[in-house]
């Protein structure tokens, strides 16, 4: 080695084990440091003993990766690659600076802690991208597992690959019954259905709505208040007979589970009737696998396909919903993939088929834009064949048969064969024409939007939530070079779905998100399954392994803070920022004002529409028309991996964690007011335009407020006249009181520990802990906590 790179080496692990020693060193004295003193705790000796141990490691674990790679490159390469492993290794220099934006000891913890993840993924990422070859040990392993799974029988793969996405689909399901959640959206209305199903054997839901039947799988205790709205139309026998909006198809297969369910309480109830569904979840995967291996005939591609699709947003949360659209996209992907294979099937498969086929009208209406296409295709696939000729007949029959009897139920029902009556009732023929002037005035401005919004919106777009899918729509690109007719059959099937929404301006509700295209996905899942199949270009390539992190990343975040799934775009929703990319921001960057937003309301000045229509625009051009040998030769270097592992700490680890959003403002008198950011707050509270805030839940709260001049003291207000509770108050890191609260409210006021200075705000940050000691309800005699701004 020369005396420059001897140099050099020294210089770096001089470098590198003074940033270790300093995080170290501010790790052992974190519990020192507090709002009033947080300074860095910089002790000679202790750092000096940090230095020499940090030294030791980082020789040992250079010799160490030495003798790894060294095999496979040269002494050059190997120092070069060596080197590059510990250079995330460097961000511990700025351990020091995050004490420049202190917020609390906690928070601070958390931001170490986030660091030291960023900086063992980065340093991963080097190693893996720096030398490709060297990971085929890690793969070999991967190999000769898909290798023994291919030689197994078929029908065992296939067991195999349904009990390990059903397990995990559950293991989901009770992860969210404990995080707290139950039903919402269009949930209730199918299972109060299905309870009418079950119980009267008809879908009138007049005396289900009476008797409060939804208590049947809502808890009193947790919904004490509740009353479920009516989401139905009167039919033509009068106001005795109501019938749902929502089609019984879901509710019929629901049925057993509900029976199951109704013998437990509680949350087993609950898990009972969310999981009921993944059943069907776990079969729609068997067919994206099958599907793969019939098109691309590769074991290792149909099993990525398979993980892929089965675990990643929308499939895996639609899961454990009670919503139709799982099933119906298994229904199509099970026909589809029959019509196309090269071997037609037998008519007893054909009418299985047109079994399934005949069933789509009675998930929903909108579903009417699946079957005829589906039908037209089994025609034509089927009548190609002189044997399957008969096979064309029957797979005709089910689903003729079908429509007969829908257009009868909706006539008994309702009085009439039109069915736009399950969605407006019975309507006179003046109520009809203006229903058909209001859809036929409403902007093509709007209908755009909205086809855009499935896709893009911060809220609720798929491509958001799951960016792999960005290069299904490479994978588009691929099918119209390799596969035209293939192609063609697909745009076929799900053109007039989505233009049928987009048409309507219609929107999901508190779902979670894509419900509109979770039904078509299996599409997206083949153009995806092509592009994986057909890329060459290396730079593609390692984009597209960085959506799949990204997508794994934000699915864990979702699995974790379930209420960030449940974000409405219907026309009564006027805010832009998703719930999730509300919590990736920070007290300095908010990443929603860089995100694509088409709620309902004006867009045309919201410039990262634009941006982003571009650069999904530019990314496909590129894809389509790029054959420059950088494309093909080039991909993510370290670099890039340092300039991404950049970008985590800023968002994540340099400044404060708490996104100032939304605001509430609450004014006191005209020279006093305070800002109130509610998201820290969470769930279960009230605020009201007094300034007091209504715990309806025992948790922890943090109260973030903001204002205008420093504060030297606040008056709280705090208590519950029927209620008996343990409190802890904390403004920052510094305890304030820790008492029991018996059913009188009682006010105290504080000094405020220094304000976070951001731009022209003064915020601080309260946290509330309660305990809660009595047995009344808290959801009907909530706790009263009011912040109150003294004189300054």
């Amino acid at each position: 080695m020369s005396l420059k790179r001897r140099l050099a080496s020294v210089i770096f692990l001089i470098a590198l084990s003074s940033g270790l020693a300093l995080f170290l060193l501010l790790v052992i004295r974190v519990e020192r440091l507090s709002v009033f003193h947080h300074s860095y705790p910089f002790d000679f000796y202790l750092w000096s003993i940090l230095f020499i141990l940090s030294c030791l490691f980082f020789v040992a674990l250079g010799v160490f990766l030495v003798r790894v790679f060294r095999p496979y490159l040269s002494a050059d390469k190997t120092w070069i690659t060596v080197f590059s492993l510990f250079s995330p290794w460097l961000a511990f220099l700025l351990s020091p600076f995050l004490l420049r934006f202190y917020w609390s000891r906690q928070d601070l913890i958390s931001r170490l802690l986030l660091l030291v993840l960023f900086v063992i993924l980065a340093s991963l990422s080097i190693g893996l991208l720096a030398y490709e070859r060297a990971t085929q040990r890690l793969t070999g392993g991967l190999r000769r597992l898909i290798n023994h799974f291919h030689s197994l029988p078929r029908r065992r793969k296939l067991v195999i690959l349904f009990f390990v996405a059903f397990l995990l689909y559950q293991a989901a399901t009770l992860l969210l019954v404990l995080e707290g959640i139950t039903f919402s959206g269009d949930e209730p209305n199918y299972l109060l259905t299905t309870h009418s199903l079950l119980y009267d054997g008809d879908i009138n839901l007049a005396n289900n709505y009476a008797r409060q039947d939804y208590y049947s799988f809502y808890s009193r205790e947790e919904h004490p208040r509740l009353k479920l709205g009516i989401y139905g139309r009167y039919g033509r026998k009068g106001k005795d007979y109501i019938y749902p909006i929502n089609l019984p198809g879901i509710s019929v297969l629901m049925v057993p589970f509900y029976a199951l369910g109704q013998l437990f309480p509680g949350k087993i109830l609950t898990f009972i009737l969310k999981g009921s569904l993944s059943l069907w979840a776990a079969l729609f995967g068997l067919q994206v696998y099958l599907l793969a291996r019939q098109r691309w005939g590769r074991e290792g591609l149909a099993l990525g396909l398979w993980f892929l699709a089965s675990f990643t947003p929308p499939v895996l949360f639609y899961s454990h919903h009670l919503y139709p659209e799982i099933p119906v996209a298994f229904f199509s992907l099970l026909i589809f993939r029959r019509l196309i294979s090269s071997r037609p099937p037998s008519w007893l498969e054909a009418l299985g088929l047109s079994f399934l086929l005949a069933t789509f009208p009675w998930f929903g209406l909108k579903y009417n834009f699946i079957f005829w296409p589906l039908l037209l295709i089994g025609l034509c696939q089927l009548g190609r064949h002189h044997q399957a000729k008969g096979a064309a007949a029957v797979f005709l029959l089910l689903p003729i048969i079908s429509q007969v009897l829908f257009y009868f139920f909706i006539y008994q029902l309702y009085g009439t064969f039109s069915p736009i009556a399950v969605y407006e009732g019975v309507m006179t023929g003046e109520q009809l024409r203006a229903f058909r002037q209001m859809v036929l005035e409403i902007p093509w401005r709007q209908r755009v939007e909205s086809l855009l919004d499935y896709f893009l919106d911060q809220r609720d777009g798929l491509l958001l939530y799951s960016p792999l899918y960005f290069f299904a729509l490479a994978g588009i690109i691929d099918l119209a070079k390799r596969a035209k007719k293939l192609l063609f059959l697909l745009l076929f099937i799900c053109l007039p779905f989505l233009f049928n929404y987009s048409f309507f301006t219609h929107r999901q509700g508190y779902s979670p998100q894509a419900r509109v295209l979770t039904p078509i996905i299996w599409i997206g899942i083949l153009a995806l399954g092509e592009f994986i199949y057909a890329n060459q270009k290396r730079l593609f390539r390692h984009l597209f392994s960085l959506s799949v992190l990204i997508s794994f990343v934000l699915t864990g975040i979702l699995l974790f803070h379930p209420t960030f799934l449940y974000q409405p775009t219907t026309h009564e929703f006027t805010s832009r920022p998703g719930d999730l990319f509300v919590y990736l921001s920070n007290t300095h960057f908010f990443l929603p004002s860089w995100l694509p937003s088409f709620i309902k309301i004006n867009n045309i000045n919201y410039w990262p529409n634009y941006f982003w229509i571009f650069l999904l625009g530019l990314f496909l051009l590129t894809y389509a028309f790029s054959r420059h040998r950088l494309f093909y030769q080039v991909g993510f270097g370290q670099g890039s991996c340092l300039a991404f592992f950049a970008l985590t700490l800023f968002l994540w680890v340099l400044f404060p964690r708490p996104a100032l959003y939304p605001v509430k403002t609450i004014t006191y008198s005209p020279q006093r007011s305070l800002g109130f950011y509610l998201f820290s707050l969470g769930k279960g509270v009230v605020a009201k335009e007094a300034g007091d805030f209504y715990l309806h839940l025992e948790k922890p709260y943090r109260f973030i407020f903001s204002a205008r001049q420093e504060l030297k003291k606040i008056q709280l207000v705090f208590g519950s006249e029927t209620g008996d509770y343990d409190l802890s108050l904390q403004a920052f890191d510094q305890p304030l009181t820790e008492e029991r609260i018996r059913r009188t409210p009682r006010s105290l006021e504080v000094d405020l520990p220094p304000a976070y200075k951001r731009r022209h705000l003064f915020l601080y940050e309260i946290t509330v802990k309660l305990k809660h000691l009595s047995s009344e309800s808290m959801l009907l005699e909530p706790f009263l906590f009011q912040i109150i701004p003294g004189r300054r």
